[in-house]
Order: structure tokens, then sequence, then C-alpha cells
């Protein structure tokens, strides 16, 4: 979820609850001011109708509204306010009034004084109160939100533009992160701190590539010339445990440029030097690269099998696709047994490789690292490269062992 996303949910969220509150507790206010504004009207009526009484005599009755009626002794000892239910009998309903009742001495007689109010002529104007000022929040609240919404959105604009400028920015393109400058101090401080960094950052990658490259070349150079010394000592006259220490040393230097080789590629992968610029569908690269095996297969005795129902592309660097092919079909090689069997599928969404062969006693957690040995043949750095090509091109592999070794590609998600 983005940032201004989150703040501007954050804020919506805590408008609903302030709406909430502010109109139920307007409600209950609007409530209390209107029934005590009854009473005391109430309270008022009822001394009119004292002094009408005691300066004329006349008793009003106006049912339900009055009802005043003569008693011979005090039943009423206090001001009561109660909620009553009358029916009308126009309407043949029942309805809820407010009921003041008191009982006063006027001369020598006392008097019962009951008023009543209905309550629902209070309650529409409680409610139309109410709502009217939930419309004032929710106007105020909405205008202040758009412009907060909008203002803050601008506020963003650079902070945005240096996210996708560094989002773009690349070590192989020897250029220095610049980003825009803005009007807010810890924008800015962010800015220099990242600009720093990265400048850092691409020195030290510089100096890694460069030393990488120059320990392939002065490594690979004394390897070539020892290489090329002991081949010519095989052409003399050597005896039978000479020429094997010669042939053994041949071989051991053969594996260790092999292995610097491997290294070599596996740092040069990390670094992403090379750029995905080619989309290559697989089920052409996996014909293509099967061909090529065929004499390897057949040393084996190993049937290749095809099961296409779709075309499974990506866009990768083309060197990096032919080495991630090569080392998959040379895994599936080495690691089966004598007639045994390759089976290739492929869809939209996945290509896959399986092969016939024992149980090596790895999983997908352990066989991707480096220097894991299925025999001791191999470096344990062919799946290790496989893994770096396909994470550093959006692309997930997997392996899963059930009689049969599978490895899966898919686009990463």
């Amino acid at each position: 979820m983005k940032f201004l996303t989150k703040i501007n949910r954050n804020y919506a969220l805590l408008l609903t609850f302030t709406l909430f509150v502010a109109t139920v507790s307007m409600y209950f206010i609007v409530q209390t001011i209107l029934l005590n504004d009854s009473k005391e009207k109430m309270i008022q009526k009822a001394g009119l109708i004292r002094h009408q009484i005691q300066n004329t005599g006349e008793i009003p009755n106006i049912y339900p509204i009055v009802e005043v009626t003569k008693q011979s002794q005090f039943k009423i000892h206090s001001v009561k306010f109660n909620q009553i239910s009358l029916n009308n009998k126009s309407e043949n309903e029942n309805e809820i009034y407010l009921e003041f009742a008191e009982q006063v001495k006027i001369g020598n007689g006392y008097y019962t004084i009951k008023l009543r109010q209905r309550t629902f002529e209070s309650e529409d104007l409680q409610l139309l109160l109410t709502i009217f000022f939930g419309f004032v929040l929710i106007s105020v609240f909405g205008i202040q939100f758009l412009i907060s919404k909008n203002w803050t959105k601008t506020l963003w604009t650079d902070f945005e533009k240096n996210l996708i400028a560094i989002e773009k920015f690349s070590f192989n393109n020897h250029k220095q992160l610049i980003l825009c400058e803005t009007d807010i101090e810890e924008f800015d401080r962010l800015n220099s701190i990242i600009e720093q960094m990265t400048l850092k950052l691409q020195t030290d990658y510089e100096s890694l590539k460069e030393f990488a490259e120059n320990a392939s070349h002065e490594i690979q150079t004394p390897l070539s010339i020892a290489l090329l010394n002991l081949e010519e000592l095989l052409q003399m006259e050597l005896s039978k445990d000479m020429f094997r220490k010669v042939i053994t040393s041949i071989n051991a230097l053969k594996r260790l440029s092999s292995l610097n080789q491997s290294l070599i590629l596996l740092t040069k992968i990390e670094n992403r030097q090379f750029l995905a610029d080619t989309v290559i569908s697989f089920n052409e690269l996996v014909t293509l690269k099967a061909k090529e095996f065929e004499s390897l297969f057949e040393t084996k005795k190993i049937s290749v099998s095809y099961e296409f129902s779709g075309v499974f592309s990506a866009k990768i660097n083309a060197q990096l696709a032919d080495i991630l092919m090569n080392n998959l079909l040379s895994n599936a090689l080495r690691h089966n047994e004598i007639k045994g069997f390759i089976h290739i599928s492929i869809s939209t969404n996945e290509f896959k490789i399986c092969n016939s062969g024992a149980s090596n006693g790895l999983n997908n957690d352990n066989i991707f690292s480096r220097f894991t040995k299925m025999n001791s043949e191999t470096f344990g750095l062919g799946l290790a490269i496989v893994k770096n090509i396909c994470s550093t091109n959006k692309l997930e592999i997997q392996y899963l062992y059930d009689n049969i070794h599978c490895f899966s590609i898919r686009h990463a998600p």
C-alpha cells in the first residue's frame, strides 16, 4: 500500500469515527436541551394557570394538553415529570407525552395541575437539527479531505520523481544519481544521504568489478602457461609414474581454470553486468540445445520426450539463457541413470525439466547453494549459476523430487 493511500485511508477512518461520535453526541445534546426547554416552559405555564385560578376562579382544561382537577387533599408531594402513553381517538393510536404534574393550594382549595406535550414534536426537531449538524460536519470534513489530499499529493510530487530516479538507477550506466531538490528539510537530507551512499556504492562496485576482471585475467594466464608446459612434457619420454603425475596435474589445473571461470561468471551475474535485452522462447532454446546434447544422451542411452502446450518466454540476456539451458540439461544428463529418461514440458506459465535418477538427499532449500555437490565430479556451482540467472531476470526456479528429479521455472510474482 502506498504511503499517501495509507494516510488518506487513516484520515477517512478517523473522519468516519469523528462524524459518528459527533453526530450521536449532537443528537443527545439536542435532546437534553429540548427536554429542559420543554420542562421550563411547562413550569411557566403551570405558574400562569395558578395565577388564573387565583384571580378568576376559572379552571382551564384542554385535554390532553392541560388537565386541572380540584382535590380534597394533597396527593402529589413534589413536582413530577413522566413519560406517559395516551390514546389519540382521532387517529386511534397511542402517543407518547411528556407530563408535568404538581398539586398546589390556591385559597382554600387544592388543585392538581397536569400539563402534557407530545414528544414526537421535539423528536422531529431534534432529528432535523442532528441531520443538519451532520450534513455541515460532512461538508466541512469532505472539503478539508479533498484539499488535504490534493495538497499532500502536490507535496509528494518531488518525492515520487526521486523514487522513480532511484528505481531506474543502475551502476552499469556509469552515471551519478542526482535527485530533485524539495522545500522540505527532511526530504533534502534523505536525498543527500542517498546520493552519497550510491556514490560510495558505485565506487565500490567499480572497484569490485575491476578486481574480478583483473583476478580472472591474472589467474587464467599462469594457469594457461602451466597447462601448456605440462602438455609439452607429455611429448617427452616419461616414466609411467611421471606420466600419471603430469596427467593428474593437468586435470587439476583444468578444474581450477573451470572453477575460476564459474566464479567470475557468478560475480558478473550478481553484479548485473548482463543486460536483459532479448525475449527468449524457451521452446526454441531447449529444442536447439537438446540437439547439441544428442550425442551425449546416446552415450547413456537416455530418451528425451517433449510436451508443449504453450510458449514460455522471458526477457533475458541471450548468453545467460544459453548458460541456463546448458546447465539444466547437463545436470539432467550427469545425474541420470543408464537407459534413463528426460521429460521436458512447457506451458505458457511454466518451463519444466524432469529426469530419472537416484535420490540425492537434497531439497529446494539447499540444492541451489554454492558448492553443494551431488557427486565429486562437479564443483557444485552449476545450479547456483542457474539460480542467480533466474533471480536476476525475474524468474523463479523450484526443485522437487518425487521418484524423479524436476526443476520448474516460472515468472516471479
